[in-house]
């Protein structure tokens, strides 16, 4: 219910200062704080002075009462009404404007944003009346008839101000509204700082647990013994899952630093197709899961272009991950890659859900999803699209969607700058490596399932290998073994593994020492600390037992004891 407080008329643009001198001490009188009169009295001022523009004038009406939409919340009102000739593209005039973006000023939708609520009906030859509610505070009593009438008295009893007056009361306002923004600001910062710190401290929490079942079902995968047809559907399920988290975990850390800029473009120049492939093989397994087939059409002619490698095919993956979870039957996805002048394109086609017109141009809006009922397990959170529009964003480049409808499948279009210098040759031969020989490898870190599953599969494959729980047990000075290769977790109990690593080199400075830093962070800062502390290779959890095999592979063989 509304109670009236009280109405004034709109005839010109002079009577526009009596109205904000009006809507200010009606906020004032009902607690609104200083960046809600602001923009109180912004929006009441420009439907005003629509009301004077097209309708000759009107009338201004301050209510009081239960908020319109808002549960258990009483609001402010202001009315304005005029008797013009109404408005005839209504509907056209209600779209917002910036999302559209076209810049329309304030008017009706610049009003409309700065209201809490906002009503209008209006009709050719009927007149307009449009409704801005503000809620009150929260904490703010229920306004009885005689406290009402009260603060109605006070406001009759309030003398009008000059122009003058008005002009210095607003600027003041401004002020202090200028300064609220500023500490709002400073709050948000603040509060995305700490909220990009938990992120990164959850992805290192989630890491460890990912990492020792990885690496578990990696003994188990390799492993001579016979695996039963159950027991190999078990894995199967588990390395999916594993891998599914370890996707999201990935995601959440790379939404974190591509919004506060912190990712590093190591750029090279590569060809298209290149890019093409590795994407398609890092997600023929999810792929081949739905039973989908992937078919490629390559440019006529080798096409370059200047990116980081990594970031590209992780962009084009997470396109081709989502057309093959987002396509419920078995299908075709097709990927096709043209040029110009000036520009590379990539096009991913599938024939899957589609995506409907409202959702079309929020599908890059972080956390954005379409609605899939209750069959979620597929869904993701809604940020690897975001992070594939800033990552091509950052390359100088675009992405974009096109979908029929609902049902008729999507396309999205990646478009890079063209690089015109020749990349260097592919097909080099690699440097040779030493064939695999055998290491002594000290292994540290505090996750004990994780580290006695990876001296399980270091094991198998010949490494002689001993486990520290803690830096201090891995600096023992009673231990005879000399290690040729340490993996060393940076987050241990009684010290950071840029410490142990410090300490190694200092112990084991006459013979080879190869330091692999092995951690759940994987931020820029941490790469670069452990350069720093002598570490010469840096992985992220979950561990990449392949990478590691490779590049042991490549080391000097180490004098093996008997053991």
């Amino acid at each position: 219910m509304l109670h009236r407080i009280l109405s004034t008329p709109i005839s010109s643009n002079l009577s526009l200062v009596a109205i904000r001198d009006r809507s200010r001490q009606v906020g004032e009188l009902f607690g609104l704080d200083n960046l809600q009169r602001t923009r109180f009295i912004t929006a009441i001022s420009e439907i005003a002075r629509n009301a004077v523009q097209f309708a000759g004038g009107g009338t201004l009406t301050f209510l009081v009462g239960d908020a319109s939409e808002a549960i258990n919340m009483q609001c402010v009102v202001a009315q304005i009404t005029d008797k013009g000739p109404g408005i005839a593209n209504l509907d056209e005039l209600l779209a917002d404007a910036a999302y559209r973006g076209k810049s329309s000023g304030i008017g009706i939708p610049g009003s409309r944003r700065m209201a809490d609520g906002f009503f209008i009906t209006s009709g050719p030859g009927q007149g307009t009346t449009v409704s801005l509610e503000m809620l009150l505070p929260r904490d703010t009593a229920r306004l009885t008839t005689t406290q009402l009438n009260g603060l109605v008295e006070q406001l009759m009893r309030r003398k009008a101000q000059t122009p003058v007056e008005e002009l210095e009361r607003q600027n003041r306002d401004m002020l202090l509204a200028l300064e609220e923004l500023r500490r709002n600001k400073a709050e948000l910062e603040d509060a995305d700082a700490r909220k990009n710190e938990f992120l990164a401290m959850l992805a290192h929490e989630l890491r460890n647990p990912l990492s020792a079942i990885s690496l578990s079902l990696e003994v188990a995968q390799r492993s001579t013994e016979p695996v039963s047809d159950m027991h190999a559907r078990t894995f199967a399920v588990i390395g999916r899952q594993t891998q599914h988290l370890s996707h999201m975990v990935n995601d959440l850390l790379d939404v974190a630093r591509l919004t506060r800029g912190k990712v590093e473009l190591k750029t090279e120049i590569v060809r298209i197709s290149t890019l093409i492939d590795g994407a398609v093989e890092m997600t023929s397994a999810e792929v081949a899961r739905y039973g989908h087939r992937v078919t490629v059409e390559y440019p006529l002619e080798p096409v370059m272009v200047r990116v980081d490698v990594g970031r590209l095919k992780q962009v084009l993956s997470n396109i081709i991950h989502n057309a093959a979870r987002y396509t419920l039957e078995a299908g075709e996805i097709r990927i096709r890659a043209g040029f110009d002048e000036s520009t590379v394109r990539v096009e991913v086609i599938d024939c899957g859900m589609g995506i409907d017109a409202d959702m079309l141009p929020r599908v890059f809006d972080l956390f954005a999803q379409a609605s899939m009922g209750l069959a979620r397990q597929e869904a993701g959170l809604g940020i690897g699209l975001t992070v594939v529009q800033r990552l091509v964003r950052d390359h100088g480049g675009t992405v974009s969607v096109h979908s029929a409808g609902t049902g008729r499948g999507s396309t999205f279009v990646v478009e890079l700058p063209r690089a015109h210098d020749l990349a260097p040759d592919e097909t080099a031969s690699i440097t040779a490596g030493y064939g695999g020989h055998a290491q002594r490898v000290l292994l540290v870190d505090d996750n004990e399932d994780s580290v006695c599953a990876l001296e399980t599969l270091l094991s198998m494959n010949g490494h002689e290998c001993r486990v520290a729980l803690d830096g201090k047990s891995a600096l023992s000075p009673e231990t005879s073994f000399v290690p040729t290769v340490a993996i060393v977790d940076i987050g241990l109990p009684d010290m950071s593994g840029f410490d142990v690593a410090v300490s190694l080199r200092d112990r084991f400075n006459a013979s080879p020492l190869t330091l692999i830093a092995l951690s759940g962070y994987a931020t820029a800062e941490f790469h670069k600390e452990a350069i720093e502390a002598g570490f010469d290779f840096y992985f992220a959890k979950p561990v990449p037992v392949d990478k590691i095999f490779e590049l042991m592979e490549t080391l000097p063989p180490a004098q093996i004891t008997s053991s």
